[in-house]
């Protein structure tokens, strides 16, 4: 591997080295625009500690930065410049983490030499095609991408150290469980691609539906059963004006037509995801132009929502100060965007476990919604969509309330014929076990008492383990999961007992197993055995890391969240 970095391998040095004199830097977290808090900013005077270490705040702010460096290799994005990855990245939680990981590498003294950390790069910035390290697009990604996430290079270099030593932690911590004979590997892949062939007897509620008698005393029983069901939960409404994306391309276009080296850095983020990475209409990959310009698209939109979200921001703070000039009028909003030019609208109610059905927004906006009350009526900052930002106010607050039979009769009727269904098919299905175990008693075959019964008997496909998926007209009749716990368990010509589904059951008949052909067993068996070792590593490395996470003594600012291995 070190042959693909000979001809780069001094300059590359002489990165790692310098990396390695200048001081830690402690930067500007971008989500916020002030000084990082959570893990960094705990009370005055707190120290944190992991393992009775005491941590600094240069060990802090440089984990942040690892953490949301690991997150942009595997996604190819800062976490923070996209509204799902706001939503399910902690910095917070994956800072603790890698804290506790790097901890880790201090009790070990593992230390990664300049020369795998010079590997670790040269494979990161490689050409997709050739294998060959780019020194331009390193240097493109210094230039812009670092950046763009308010990371320095120094910084960068450290979190490969890092890396690089955290690979091998895992690579030492996953070894017993890559110790898998070939006798057990072989054993293995005969287990998972045994064949078998079955039939099934299906009992669906779908099919007693008809036979469902729908009474007041009933339906009024099965309501007061369940009424904790049909209660409606407490709901709000807002006020809100939304920043639509597309109201500000003509501004994102300016700011793409400014970037000098505009053809440089897309094609630096298609080299970074792959040649792979974008698919036509037909899931076939994307020509590098077409790819080029849809990710061209994607940073107009990306710029249109950032100007959509200023422009917020803006609004907001002027709503802010007519707040705090008339703090008692409920719409301050709806004059605010009347006098601007801008149009304002009430959502209609929902709960805090949906969004407005109306609008297209993540379930941030609901979250931030409950957060509102008459004294605290206005949102802090906007409230980011796919496309579009909206700066909203208290509206009104609906009480949870237990609506009357009559209201959600509809739906309280088509529950109550479903369950009764399925009650139907599954006595159905007990009745049918016990005639089959009777009859076979009598050396009757399977398929006799299935026309004695008149049930009818569906023969499935071959399937094994690592069958994915039956065919397409078994889709939504048939769990595989369950079909394949039940079946692995029975003998050739033996039957399963009812076994009952959220809509019904079945019972299985298992006709013969197959083993797997030899043909396939010698040309697969080799890849079989590589995956399973490193399965079997991934699996120990991470069974080990889980222990050290419970393990770790994390004291002060850091004892906050417990960071688990997420």
């Amino acid at each position: 591997m070190l042959g693909q970095i000979r001809r780069h391998q001094k300059w590359l040095w002489v990165v790692i080295a310098g990396a390695t004199i200048i001081s830690f830097v402690i930067f500007i977290d971008p989500t916020t625009g002030r000084r990082g808090r959570g893990i960094a900013g705990g009370r005055s005077g707190e120290l944190a500690t992991i393992n009775g270490r005491t941590i600094s705040a240069e060990e802090i702010e440089q984990a942040r930065s690892e953490a949301r460096l690991e997150y942009l290799f595997s996604s190819g994005r800062w976490p923070e410049e996209d509204e799902s990855s706001r939503q399910f990245f902690n910095l917070d939680n994956q800072t603790q983490r890698r804290l506790i990981l790097l901890e880790k590498l201090r009790d070990l003294d593992l230390r990664a030499n300049d020369e795998a950390v010079a590997d670790w790069i040269a494979r990161a910035f490689r050409d997709r095609k050739s294998g060959a390290f780019q020194m331009e697009l390193y240097q493109q990604f210094v230039k812009t991408a670092l950046p763009r996430g308010r990371v320095s290079e120094n910084v960068f270099v450290n979190f490969v150290h890092h890396q690089v030593g955290l690979e091998q932690l895992s690579s030492i911590a996953g070894l017993a469980g890559g110790l898998v004979t070939p006798q057990e590997a072989e054993a293995a892949f005969r287990q998972e691609n045994e064949q078998l062939s079955t039939e099934v007897v299906l009992f669906s509620a779908s099919n007693y539906l008809a036979g469902v008698e729908v009474t007041p005393a009933g339906l009024g029983q099965f309501y007061t059963n369940n009424m904790a069901l049909y209660r409606i939960p407490d709901r709000v409404q807002v006020s809100y004006v939304k920043f639509a994306a597309t109201n500000y391309l003509a501004e994102a276009d300016q700011q793409l037509a400014q970037i000098t080296n505009l053809t440089q850095q897309l094609d630096a983020i298609y080299q970074q995801r792959g040649a792979d990475f974008y698919k036509d209409a037909e899931g076939k990959d994307l020509a590098h132009d077409a790819a080029i310009e849809k990710i061209k698209e994607e940073q107009r939109q990306h710029l249109a929502l950032a100007v959509a979200r200023k422009k917020a921001t803006e609004f907001l703070q002027q709503l802010d100060d007519l707040y705090q000039k008339e703090p008692k009028q409920p719409d301050n909003l709806d004059k605010l965007a009347a006098a601007t030019g801008l149009q304002s609208a009430v959502t209609d109610p929902f709960s805090q476990r949906e969004v407005p059905k109306d609008l297209n927004v993540f379930d941030t906006f609901a979250k931030a919604a409950f957060a509102l009350t008459p004294e605290e009526p206005m949102a802090s900052e906007p409230i980011l969509g796919p496309d579009a930002a909206f700066v909203i106010t208290f509206k009104r607050r609906i009480p949870s309330e237990l609506p009357p039979l009559e209201a959600v009769q509809e739906k309280v009727t088509a529950e109550f014929r479903q369950r009764e269904a399925a009650e139907a098919a599954r006595k159905a299905g007990q009745a049918f076990y016990s005639t089959l175990t009777n009859g076979l008693a009598q050396q009757k075959s399977f398929q006799a008492v299935c026309l004695e019964t008149n049930v009818v008997s569906h023969k499935l496909p071959p399937f094994a383990l690592t069958t994915r998926a039956l065919p397409p007209e078994w889709e939504g009749r048939l769990d595989l999961s369950l079909l394949k716990d039940v079946a692995f368990n029975l003998s050739p010509g033996g039957i399963s007992r009812f076994e009952t589904t959220r809509d019904g059951g079945l019972v299985v008949h298992l006709l013969s197993r197959q083993p797997v052909d030899e043909a396939k067993l010698k040309a697969e068996l080799p890849a079989f055995t590589a995956s399973l070792r490193a399965d079997r590593r991934r699996a120990a490395a991470s069974d080990w890391l889980r222990k050290e996470f419970e393990l770790a003594r994390v004291t002060g600012v850091l004892s906050q969240k417990k960071a688990g291995a997420q």
